[in-house]
């Protein structure tokens, strides 16, 4: 284990949880919330110890399905449950009295920011740097035939059109990959008291709007919708009593 990247992030130490001998998930300290927050995304291969049948399928002739890709495709109660199963089965790999869970709305802005008033993942100039997964000209043509439009970020290329593996999008100061773009993120909230659908944050491989794309941006959808767009990332933090 090592200290994570960012001021006032050490020394508590990170955390690695083996899910076999060869995959293990990481998770990043993040001092202002005293929780762990998982450094990447959860990829399809890590989905796939929890249920081996899912798949994150194609999205036209693009492959979204590798192992290191971020899985898709997920609901926020299948999220839910792999955090569930993630606790019957390894807590015994992180500290006593914390659980496995996703974050909360709050959370996810905190260390998506790193903890400042910063606009964008990045920063706050505009547009994103390319190492961020978003619409850009990479995926130009085939966005024309799809969404009937060219709208896309002008000169923007970070070369993958749909999803890029967990540990190539956007990686942030404090040590977090993919808080802003590649998939929408599942959090724990309630997006209302109508409780009819859970929120989502970050934006995704799709967005270009720099108004969705901010850190504050919200969305949400109702807890059993999927699609090529939602994914989730896991965070340790305290067990509720």
């Amino acid at each position: 284990m090592i200290c994570s990247v960012g001021a006032g992030q050490c020394p508590v130490p990170d955390i690695e949880v083996a899910l076999s001998d060869e995959d293990f998930v990481d998770f990043i300290w993040v001092a202002p919330l005293s929780i762990w927050a998982g450094k990447y995304e959860v990829s399809n291969a890590q989905y796939n110890y929890f249920d081996r049948a899912h798949e994150s399928k194609r999205y036209y002739d693009h492959v979204m399905d590798l192992s290191d890709q971020p899985v898709v495709y997920v609901s926020w109660e299948d999220a839910n449950n792999y955090c569930g199963w993630l606790n019957r089965n390894l807590r015994g790999s992180i500290p006593s009295g914390y659980e496995f869970r996703l974050p909360t709305e709050k959370e996810w802005e905190v260390f998506a920011s790193c903890g400042d008033a910063r606009k964008y993942p990045w920063g706050d100039r505009w547009p994103p740097p390319n190492s961020f997964n978003y619409r850009g000209v990479e995926g130009s043509s085939f966005i024309y035939n799809i969404f009937h439009n060219q709208r896309f970020l002008s000169g923007h290329d970070d070369g993958i059109v749909v999803t890029a593996p967990v540990g190539e999008s956007g990686l942030n100061e404090w040590g977090l990959f993919g808080v802003g773009g590649n998939v929408w993120e599942w959090c724990l909230d309630w997006n209302d008291k109508s409780q009819t659908a859970r929120v989502l944050r970050g934006a995704g491989w799709n967005n270009y709007e720099p108004e969705i794309i901010a850190i504050t941006n919200r969305s949400a959808a109702k807890p059993d919708r999927s699609n090529a767009m939602i994914g989730f990332r896991v965070v340790v933090a305290p067990a509720k009593k």
